[in-house]
């Protein structure tokens, strides 16, 4: 049975009628009644005390600090801190020119790229290793070309960003998702190498949002580990990405088991309906509620039942009723894949 910790104004009153009882007419003789309000108001923060000190002892419920705790406390890394985008920028010029660790490269935006290590031209071309400026996923860029901030000899003022971007910044864990995190290891205690274990050991790179365990991957003795990465241009990881989140799972893994970094294939899932009240505000209402359903079930080998699409519709605050003509029956997700948004038509 729950506790309920008494108003202030009743414990005033309370408090009073205790005074009332112990010393009748004492409330009108004297400055009991002030005694009282000072009492009672002491009273009052002490439950307040023990009732936030109850909530920092769970980390479902505590607050901000408390969690940074916990955190460190249960999970080996704690909070995931925010990371710079890298990627390469491809150079032209002299042979045996030489593009120093500092050099700065600006796209037209403004964002500033820096030269991570050295890099000698040989045949007349360079790949240099460079990381954005700003922390976090204001640094990612898909492509397009960089100019030197300052001129290098030998070496054209220009460079290309590689076919995969300048990707994998990514912002701090926010909180909640810390906090999820959190539960689930309290949840998951043993760190013997099964589903859970792989899950949370994926989830603990930077960049990571979402991991699904894919069991006899490759056989017995074998498992797979999708994920993407929610926070980038492109969900889907890079080869990159992905031999990243291997070599942490490599770490962590028992030694008897073969673990895979798996990118998945993104899946489009269309969606072809009406909803009434007609509007574009429900429209977009209705689409975010699909958006959200497909996070929460559209992973590798899930089934995303034709059920949950409508009644993700029909909790849509604001919808009355509605038609839905695709899908026409539940979805099935390859081992291999993730459902992503497709395209969504209204009749």
């Amino acid at each position: 049975m729950q506790y309920e910790i008494p108003t202030l104004p009743a414990l005033i009153k309370r408090t009073e009628a205790d005074f009332e009882r112990n010393a009748p007419d004492a409330l009108r003789r004297s400055d009991a009644k002030v005694g009282a309000r000072a009492l009672s108001g002491a009273v009052y923060e002490l439950y307040g005390f023990q009732n936030w000190i109850a909530r920092q002892s769970n980390p479902a419920t505590c607050d901000e600090a408390m969690l940074l705790v916990w955190a460190e406390w249960r999970l080996s890394d704690g909070r995931k801190p925010a990371v710079s985008a890298t990627g390469p920028a491809l150079v032209e010029g002299a042979s045996g020119a030489l593009v120093d660790a500092g050099q700065l490269y600006q796209a037209k935006d403004g964002r500033r790229y820096v030269v991570v290590e050295a890099a000698t031209l040989v045949g007349g071309k360079a790949s240099l290793k460079v990381r954005a400026e700003d922390v976090g996923v204001m640094g990612n860029i898909e492509g397009g070309t960089l100019e030197a901030v300052t001129p290098v000899l030998g070496v054209s003022s220009t460079a290309l960003i590689g076919p995969d971007g300048i990707v994998g910044g990514a912002e701090q864990e926010s909180i909640e998702s810390l906090r999820a995190r959190v539960q689930a290891a309290f949840k998951n205690p043993s760190k013997v190498g099964n589903a859970a274990d792989f899950v949370e050991w994926a989830l603990e790179v930077p960049g990571v949002t979402r991991a699904w365990a894919l069991p006899r991957w490759m056989g017995p003795g074998t498992f797979g580990v999708a994920f993407v990465r929610d926070g980038d241009p492109d969900l889907i990881p890079t080869v990159a990405q992905v031999a990243e989140v291997q070599a942490y799972l490599d770490i962590k893994r028992p030694v008897t088991a073969e673990v895979y970094a798996v990118a998945p294939q993104a899946r489009p899932l269309n969606f072809n309906l009406r909803v009434t009240p007609d509007s574009t505000a429900l429209r977009a209402a209705v689409e975010q509620s699909l958006r959200v359903l497909i996070d929460d079930e559209g992973g590798p080998g899930a089934t995303l039942l034709v059920t949950h699409v409508h009644a993700a519709i029909s909790n849509t605050p604001g919808e009355a009723d509605h038609a839905l003509i695709e899908p026409a029956g539940d979805l099935v997700i390859g081992a291999n894949e993730v459902a992503v948004p497709g395209v969504f038509s209204w009749m």
